[in-house]
């Protein structure tokens, strides 16, 4: 397992990205006068191929037994509301699947409607050209009954048509509900990156995730909190001209969050995502320990009124 691999590539660029993320919250800041909310959040998944490899484990004579990587996530978010209907985010990610990127939003809201669109900047972890393209979210809402969110992003152009060699996409489909005191809701979720490593390889990551999630909570009480169950399924294609080689990794899971509003300004939130029935292709192999394949993280939201 690669526990302490790249250790010193990656601490240089959560350093630059922090620096970024700084300057833009720096920038954004003058003349802000409702409420801003900044959140930090970092933690580990493990439910991850390793972004080094460039070789399958389909492929032959190769290493069968797959070996679960420790990728750091981030995520660092600064939210204002301009004013009752408008407002802005700043946001930095770093994903196991996308790796790293930047984006902005503006967004306006009404009673039955919230739209955010904004540009966004992508970033592999070798700082290789970045790709840079749209993100945006568009939710529906009847309130206290049902709401409906549609979410996605894309590098702007065709597949490797900039300079950039890494092209991605997400995708986002969720429907909640409004009953006492709880938001069940329901998700569907892909995301996909593809990017050259080698000027003979191509590496095309994609994650499908499908789950529901039962939002609790009481307006009387300081904590909250959500837990989920779902299925999700991670494949890998490596192309070399006409040849391609896939690997696909699959399970069920199961999740627990929880929100902690310590003081008013100041709030606490951590939580876990755990896979079980853990499969893959043949003739890769997997092992049924869930722990190393969990997902762990932790933060903290401010808000300033």
């Amino acid at each position: 397992m690669h526990f302490a691999h790249k250790s010193t590539k990656i601490y240089d660029m959560k350093r630059l990205f922090l620096s970024i993320f700084v300057l833009l919250l720096l920038a954004s800041g003058v003349g802000l006068v409702g409420a801003i909310e900044l959140e930090v959040m970092g933690g580990v998944d493990c439910f991850t191929f390793s972004p080094d490899k460039t070789s399958a484990y389909t492929e032959p004579d190769t290493e069968k037994q797959f070996t679960p990587y420790i990728y750091g996530i981030v995520n660092m978010s600064f939210r204002h509301d301009i004013s009752e209907s408008l407002n802005l985010s700043i946001n930095y990610e770093r994903d196991n699947l996308l790796q790293n990127s930047i984006n902005a939003l503006f967004g306006a809201k009404t009673d039955y409607f919230i739209v955010k669109f904004g540009p966004f900047l992508g970033l592999l972890d070798n700082f290789s050209i970045p790709d840079m393209g749209i993100i945006g979210n568009l939710e529906l809402n009847l309130p206290g009954i049902v709401s409906l969110s549609i979410s996605g992003s894309s590098t702007l152009g065709s597949q490797f048509d900039l300079t950039s060699q890494t092209y991605r996409e997400t995708a986002g489909l969720k429907l909640g509900f409004w009953i006492e005191n709880a938001i069940p809701s329901f998700s569907a979720v892909i995301k996909y990156i593809s990017r050259q490593p080698e000027e003979s390889v191509v590496i095309n990551d994609t994650l499908f995730k499908y789950f529901f999630n039962m939002e609790l909570f009481d307006k009387n009480s300081s904590i909250s909190g959500f837990f989920n169950l779902g299925y999700q399924s991670l494949k890998r294609n490596y192309k070399r001209g006409d040849l391609v080689f896939s690997d696909e990794l699959s399970s069920w899971l199961a999740g627990l969050g929880i929100s902690w509003q310590i003081i008013t300004p100041l709030c606490i939130k951590a939580g876990f995502e755990i896979p079980f029935f853990i499969s893959a292709t043949e003739p890769m192999t997997v092992t049924q320990e869930s722990l190393l394949y969990s997902k762990i993280y932790a933060g903290v939201v401010y808000t300033i009124k």
